[in-house]
């Protein structure tokens, strides 16, 4: 009786511990198992000014990181850098793979000087040159398309190449250095100014000689036909890209309306394919947006009017499926060769060390150093701070930056 009821006593208990081991062990793989949540959205501050769209903020031992790309545009620094040794690919020399970098330029000149979105004719020779030695592979916007959109495949190492605006320096400068190495580019041209020698800026590029570039691998698309300008937004005179923005009619005291604006995005965007489809005989529709600039609705109206593809000008590489694309700048002002080399190797590197040079002097930065994130480079915002003599107040418990110059 006595062993009867001890068992009896012993086996609930066993049952309930079981039972406990069970939840436990359910709850903890739950846990596991859970994408960590989204850090809080940082407020940051400039000069008194809230940021309508501040930059992701990462903490690193209690201290704030933000993108390379966010303090050039917001400080007017120039930051470069380059993966430290042992951080980048094995040493196969592939880099990348089912993947395109997507080089952007404007203009080949021998006066870069007076443009800073251009570089030289010997520059951009020495950055071809080290494509080719280095082990990546041009593509043409064909190749680009079909991958992207479709089951085509591209070499390890594709890079596609492209111009922003009709230049006609690419018609003089650029495409007889394409020439030499065999390399396939494409120019998203605004359209109502081809060969319009009436229009202050540069020349630009007629239609016979795109006819003759395109017979040797050249390719010309959409850079809208009359949209690659600022207007006024408001009534205090605020400009804004035209594509991105309601216009403000001064004469009428009003902005436009959600109708009108569609219609003459619509309108611009559908008269500038149709036009290069008489002209060259495009077989699909590509743009690449003024100034990088879109919106929803752009987006959607690209899709009505037929425009597959996109690019803007942010950084980073495609995949398949990145119908807007990302771009890399090819003629960052300051910017060796090597170093526009040396980012293409590294941008799909997460986590990888780096050296930082902050308007061409090398950096030093204390306890926390920059890192390279598969979306760039992130830099350490109070060592960036102390370097540019301002004045960083980090509240991490309220996640509120701000920034006194």
């Amino acid at each position: 009786m006595i062993r009867k009821h001890s068992f009896n006593s012993i086996a609930p208990m066993k049952s309930i511990v079981l039972l406990l081991l069970i939840g436990l062990t359910a709850m903890l793989a739950a846990a596991c198992s859970q994408t960590p949540a989204a850090p809080a959205k940082t407020t940051f501050v400039v000069n008194g000014e809230k940021l309508k769209q501040p930059p992701a903020v990462e903490v690193e031992k209690g201290e704030p990181l933000v993108s390379a790309v966010f303090l050039e545009d917001t400080f007017d620094v120039k930051l470069e850098w380059a993966l430290q040794q042992g951080n980048g690919k094995d040493g196969d020399g592939v880099f990348y793979s089912d993947q395109v970098a997507v080089l952007m330029y404007h203009d080949i000149t021998a006066t870069p000087e007076k443009d800073k979105s251009a570089i030289t004719p010997d520059l951009f020779r020495e950055q071809l040159e080290l494509l080719k030695t280095s082990g990546f592979q041009v593509i043409s916007l064909k190749q680009y398309a079909d991958f992207i959109l479709r089951d085509g495949a591209v070499p390890d190492n594709a890079v596609l190449i492209t111009f922003d605006d009709g230049y006609e320096t690419f018609y003089t400068n650029a495409f007889p250095i394409l020439k030499e190495y065999g390399y396939p580019a494409v120019n998203f041209v605004i359209v109502s100014s081809v060969g319009d020698t009436t229009k202050e800026g540069a020349p630009k590029m007629t239609w016979d000689q795109m006819r003759e570039m395109q017979k040797q691998g050249m390719d010309f698309y959409n850079h809208t036909y009359d949209s690659h300008r600022y207007g006024v937004m408001r009534e205090d005179g605020m400009k804004k890209p035209v594509l991105t923005r309601k216009q403000y009619f001064a004469d009428e005291k009003r902005l436009e309306t959600d109708e009108e604006y569609t219609a003459r995005v619509t309108n611009d965007l559908a008269e500038a394919e149709k036009i290069l489809k008489q002209e060259l005989g495009n077989p699909m529709g590509v743009l690449a947006f003024p100034y990088g600039a879109y919106n929803e609705q752009v987006l959607d109206i690209l899709e009505k009017t037929g425009i597959e593809l996109s690019f803007t000008v942010k950084e980073g590489i495609n995949g398949k499926g990145q119908t807007n694309g990302f771009r890399v700048n090819g003629a960052k002002e300051g910017e060796s060769a090597k170093q526009l080399l040396e980012k293409l190797k590294g941008l799909t590197v997460e986590d990888g060390a780096v050296t930082v040079s902050l308007n061409g002097s090398e950096a030093a930065f204390a306890e926390v150093q920059p890192v390279k994130r598969k979306e760039g480079v992130m830099i350490p915002l109070r060592d960036f701070c102390k370097m540019n003599n301002m004045k960083l107040d980090w509240n991490s418990n309220k996640n509120r930056v701000e920034i006194s110059t």
